[in-house]
């Protein structure tokens, strides 16, 4: 008897219903993910629940704990994948305007950043609104990837300022209002009715960025 359990066992480890067990366990966790997305990004972290994840994801608890050690892992997951879309979508676009004018180039960026914000509600909550002090392992997350980020705009507002095309400033503090600023109006927009269409709402993060990356900075005593 016990040696037939140790093949089903050795069998459910290899295959059931053609699927191999690491295979079985990546449907779960895209299913937890996607259920966690929908929660997190309509009801908020704070009041989702493991149980209430794994209903809506016809995942069991069991196989929850055999993927995430908790729903701050899961939360984490979510937010890491969300925001690596986007850095891979910037750097696509960085690559794609290669040799342009820094204008071009940060507006392309930035719209590339914010595209699936834009395109789901639900992410512009995960990621501009939930994350924030969700707790000290994921705020640590959230604030490296802003650091990213900031690395991304002094690098290529710092070529910019070799070529000659704009002024040389404090790129930590243009960076840090650009995304200080798109984190409120992105999160303003998906949470109320009515709003601007999504292209008149890109075009004015496009400006803004422009403002806060291109224009010369007005100095002190210089003001009419």
């Amino acid at each position: 008897m016990l040696g037939r359990v140790a093949r089903l066992m050795a069998q459910e480890g290899r295959s059931y219903g053609g699927l191999t067990r690491e295979e079985r366990d990546a449907q779960r966790r895209q299913r937890l993910l996607e259920a966690a997305k929908e929660i997190i990004g309509t009801k908020g972290y704070a009041t989702t629940t493991i149980p209430g994840v794994c209903g809506a994801s016809k995942v069991s608890t069991r196989h929850f704990y055999e993927i995430y050690p908790g729903k701050e892992d899961l939360f984490v997951d979510l937010y890491d994948r969300i925001t690596a879309e986007s850095y891979e979508r910037v750097a696509e676009s960085l690559r794609a305007t290669d040799g342009e004018s820094i204008s071009g180039r940060v507006q392309a960026a930035v719209l590339a950043y914010l595209d699936p914000m834009l395109e789901d509600t639900r992410v512009a909550r995960i990621a501009f609104v939930e994350i924030m002090g969700a707790s000290p392992r994921i705020e640590k997350l959230r604030l490296d990837y802003r650091e990213t980020l900031v690395e991304v705009v002094r690098s290529e507002c710092t070529a910019s300022v070799r070529r000659g095309e704009i002024v040389d400033r404090d790129w930590r503090f243009a960076a840090l209002a650009l995304v200080g600023a798109v984190t409120a109006i992105v999160y303003d927009w998906a949470l109320h009715q009515p709003r601007c269409s999504r292209e008149e709402l890109e075009a004015q993060l496009a400006d803004l960025a422009l403002v806060l990356l291109t224009a010369d900075p007005v100095r002190r005593g210089e003001m009419p």
